[in-house]
């Protein structure tokens, strides 16, 4: 019989290992693509989200800077007002006009009396007994606590202006408040917070300010402020938890639906939520690139690798393209092939050969098999009894003439025998065969099926269980006997001897029954054609002179035990068919009813086929450790002692050692003790069925190593943890990268100097070291005079090339361990730690001033006149209470001071204002 004809359709040896090898390099490249890219994204999107934090933060820490400054300007002129010791309201307005300075820091300054009546106005006087403000929330607090505050923000009944107030009581000498200064700053102004309308995160972010009551304050939709956040269906899910506390970087959806990175902080001054929304595609679109390419590519390098090992292989594997060509017409007309005179000197002339034989031993099998099944359909067709075999789903294989007459020639195999045998039969022998399929020999006595006309019989039936070489029950076969007529039991018997012996025959194993004295009494054909006597009997031969000396040497250590009455499965080898065979042997004690041994039975099974499926599965694992040392990664199992029984190639590299030097080790004599005890909870963990991922640092022979580890629980089917497999990558590069991000993100990228951030880092750690070592610290807010007409005048390029040349001046004035940075817009700081006197700050100061005066600034041919005005706060060690928020704001009010004073110098910070001061010129 041919085997049916291959599909005219398929893929070829070499395309399918072409392909095994891109799937191969197209999965370990994925793999660590896709490893690589989650850890590159989660610290890039923090990255963003830090950044956008940082920012938020900035912006809130200027608007405190200019509250702060304002506030202690008030404080300032409000010192001076109670020097003055006024009697009553009437001079007020002449000394308030004294002080223009004041409109470079409010929209306007008024003196309230006790009554809430407006006796002076910086706007003018046409408004002084005309307005009552003492509804006004912040002035009854003010009255209330004799302390200056920050009012809410309110909408002006005069101009509707957006403002908010600040306040300053005006105490008398009994400590009793006698006047109430208010000065109202114009949310609009340039100065506070008119500058938020330009920061713009990405191309569609915004910014906006709101209470933590919900009222907006700023908003890029003018329409939208001082009216509630949730007015006009507005309230993203994101505010409303800034407004319950949150502070730091969320995503969210805005009322629009677009998904955004929000970020949040809060200020000091005002208790504002400054809030920012970044449209999601455009702060992670650069991530979305880098990802996009990463897969290209991965996908480009296994399509490459496909490509070369088709070309290879192809070349490699064509004389086994004719050899295959050979066997295909020796498979369809083995008849008619002749073995080829001379094979080429490689594997693939051997396998010529070795095919050649094989079909010749095929071609005599085809004819003794064919010869032997119609022996064995003869046989069991007049075996008189009915044999049958079912598998293990109770279904006919097999049946002879005497089932098939029984049944009226019925087609029988293949279908059920509840089906064959009817309920009520199949009913009474369902439970022997259960038993059988359990592995039990079953013989029983029962009367025939009435329905099938032998109701009135008895027959004796065995069920034997089929067992594969595993051990393994794969169906039953049965024989029955009928035992009607006593005249035929002998006869009976006979023929229960002789089906006992065609089954045994039938059996695909060598089955033998031996005395105490190890004398054969009985062995089926394969036995006596193992033994070399044919048809002949084995009586009379020993176990030793049927095996033969070599084979009764593996034999004889479980005899013993056999006789002992237990049952004994080993493994033997012997030659068979010119190559090493394997056989497994059963030795089954024979025990009468006392448990004596009386002899035993031999079963030997061929394993042959097993043991090869063995050494293709050892071929197997050999490729997958090919493949494991070939990536980037140390891969390790470790089982739940706790020890490595793989590792690969990567340990000589990481570990100085060869993976053979790993195998068997706990992992403490492996890595260390301290990564060991660093390691011990998470390998707890995985054991405990839990994936575990965590960074290690790792350094050997002077190399500092970070990586990635990934411990996966190895857990099967039974539920049970058996491992861990241990992955770790070096994402050494990585980290750098990280690193030099972080760094980035506290420089001004338009001038090089280090920006807010990097400022309110610096700063406090300046004031604490100076009131460690005692040594003073002068600290210098700098601006550039008529920079906006610069910008409007000129364009935005040339006011940044005006910004870089500026910054490049002012180092240059400076040591170079002295603090320059740029805080935003035209504003800048300089921290000079460590500073002798007052006058050498000055010195530095004067030379700021005439520095960028002086030459004029060249922009694209074009000169530009820049002057500067610089605001100074001197800290003295002793002075321990100056935090260095107050620091700043000092030096905010002296500058605003030096803007009064005409621009282009510069002003100490002066605590008191005298009614008339002197000007000091510089």
């Amino acid at each position: 019989m041919n085997p049916s004809a291959p599909s005219k359709f398929r893929i070829g040896l070499h395309t399918r290992l072409s392909l095994g090898v891109a799937a191969v390099v197209l999965t370990a490249t994925f793999a660590i693509a896709t490893v690589a890219l989650h850890l590159v994204k989660s610290r890039m999107r923090a990255s963003i989200a830090d950044e956008q934090v940082a920012r938020v933060s900035a912006i809130a820490d200027a608007i405190d800077q200019k509250f702060s400054s304002r506030r202690i300007l008030l404080q300032t002129f409000g010192d001076s007002v109670e020097t003055q010791g006024f009697e009553n309201a009437a001079p007020l307005q002449e000394f308030l006009e004294k002080h223009p300075a004041l409109k470079q820091a409010f929209d306007n300054v008024a003196f309230i009396d006790t009554d809430g009546n407006l006796v002076a106005n910086q706007n003018g006087a046409q408004q002084i007994g005309s307005v009552n403000l003492k509804d006004r929330a912040y002035f009854q607090q003010t009255v209330a606590s004799k302390a200056g505050v920050i009012s809410q923000p309110y909408r002006n009944r005069l101009n509707g202006l957006a403002q908010v107030a600040i306040t300053e009581p005006v105490l008398d000498s009994a400590g009793q408040v006698r006047f109430v200064i208010s000065g109202a700053i114009n949310l609009k102004d340039r100065s506070i917070l008119g500058k938020l309308a330009d920061v713009r995160f990405g191309k569609t972010g915004y910014l906006f300010i709101t209470t933590t009551d919900g009222i907006v304050v700023d908003h890029p939709h003018a329409s939208r402020i001082l009216n509630h956040i949730r007015a006009e269906g507005g309230g993203a899910p994101e505010v409303i938890r800034a407004m319950a506390g949150f502070e730091g970087a969320s995503e969210g959806i805005d009322e629009g639906g677009v998904p955004g990175l929000y970020a949040f902080d809060r200020t000091e001054q005002t208790n504002w939520i400054v809030g920012a929304m970044y449209p999601r595609a455009e702060a992670f679109a650069r991530l979305d690139a880098i990802e996009r390419g990463a897969w290209l590519g991965a996908l480009l390098l296994a399509l490459s690798a496909g490509a070369l090992a088709l070309g290879v292989v192809r070349r490699q594997l064509r004389p086994l393209d004719d050899l295959h060509r050979h066997m295909q017409f020796a498979q369809d007309a083995p008849s008619e092939v002749v073995a080829p005179r001379t094979y080429t000197q490689d594997e693939i002339g051997d396998l010529s050969r070795t095919f050649d034989e094989l079909m010749a031993q095929r071609r005599a099998s085809e004819v003794s098999l064919a010869h032997s099944e119609a022996q064995v359909r003869t046989i069991a067709d007049n075996i008189p009894a009915m044999v049958s075999h079912v598998d293990a789903s109770l279904h006919y294989t097999f049946v002879n003439a005497h089932v098939r007459t029984l049944h009226k020639n019925a087609q029988l195999v293949g279908r059920s025998m509840p089906e064959v045998r009817g309920a009520k039969d199949f009913a009474t022998v369902e439970p022997h065969f259960r038993r059988a399929l359990a592995g039990e020999t079953v013989i029983l006595e029962k009367t025939g099926d009435p329905s099938l006309g032998i109701g009135n019989r008895t027959f004796k039936a065995h069920y034997i269980p089929d067992i594969d070489v595993d051990g393994v029950v794969q169906g039953v076969f049965s024989m029955t006997f009928d035992i009607t007529e006593e005249v035929n039991i002998r006869k009976a018997l006979t023929e229960q001897e002789k089906r006992v012996r065609d089954v045994t025959d039938s059996i695909p194993a060598l089955v033998g029954y031996f005395d105490r004295d190890q004398n054969c009494l009985y062995g089926n054909s394969r036995a006596r054609q193992m033994a070399g006597v044919g048809d002949g009997s084995l009586q009379g031969l020993t176990l030793r002179s049927a095996l033969g000396d070599a084979m009764y040497a593996q034999h004889e250590p479980y005899l013993p035990m056999m006789f002992s009455g237990q049952k004994v499965r080993f493994p033997v080898h012997a030659p068979m068919h010119g190559k090493e065979g394997y056989f497994q042997v059963n030795l089954i004690p024979d025990k009468n009813l006392q448990g004596e041994v009386l002899g035993f039975y031999l079963m030997t099974f061929n394993i042959t086929a097993l043991k090869e499926a063995e050494l293709h599965q050892a071929e197997s694992e050999l490729r997958l450790r090919t493949i494991t040392n070939s990536m980037p990664a140390l891969i390790t199992y470790i089982d739940r002692e706790e020890k490595i029984t793989f590792a690969n190639a990567t340990s000589r590299e990481w570990l100085g050692l060869d993976p053979s030097q790993v195998l068997g080790r706990h992992v403490q004599d492996v890595a260390g003790a301290d990564v060991y005890l660093s390691r011990k909870a998470m390998i707890a963990r995985a054991l405990a069925g839990e994936r575990v991922e965590f960074e290690a640092r790792t350094q050997r022979k002077g190399f500092e190593r970070i990586t990635q580890v990934i411990y996966v629980p190895d857990t099967r089917a039974d539920g049970v943890t058996h491992g861990i497999f241990s992955l770790a990558l070096d994402i050494t590069a990585l980290k750098v990268v990280e690193h030099k991000l972080i760094e980035l993100a506290r420089l001004d990228t338009l001038t090089g100097l280090p920006n807010r951030l990097a400022f309110n880092e610096y700063l406090p750690d300046a004031v604490l070291r100076g009131r460690r070592t005692g040594h003073a610290l002068a600290l210098m807010f700098l601006d550039i005079d008529h920079f906006k007409r610069i910008n409007d005048t000129r364009g935005h390029a040339v006011g940044d090339a005006v910004l870089v040349e500026y910054a490049r001046r002012l180092l240059g004035c400076v040591r170079g361990t002295d603090m320059v940075a740029r805080l935003a817009g035209d504003e800048f700081v300089l921290v000079l730690e460590n500073p002798s006197t007052p006058e050498a700050v000055a010195a530095v100061a004067e030379k700021i001033v005439a520095r960028i005066n002086a030459p004029a600034f060249e922009v694209d041919g074009q000169r530009i006149e820049v002057t500067t005005s610089v605001g100074i706060a001197f800290l003295r060690a002793a002075d321990s209470s100056v935090t260095a928020a107050e620091l700043l704001a000092r030096a905010d009010a002296a500058l605003y001071n030096a803007k009064a004073q005409g621009r282009n110098r510069f002003e100490f910070f002066m605590r008191v204002v005298q009614a008339d001061p002197a000007t000091e010129k510089h």
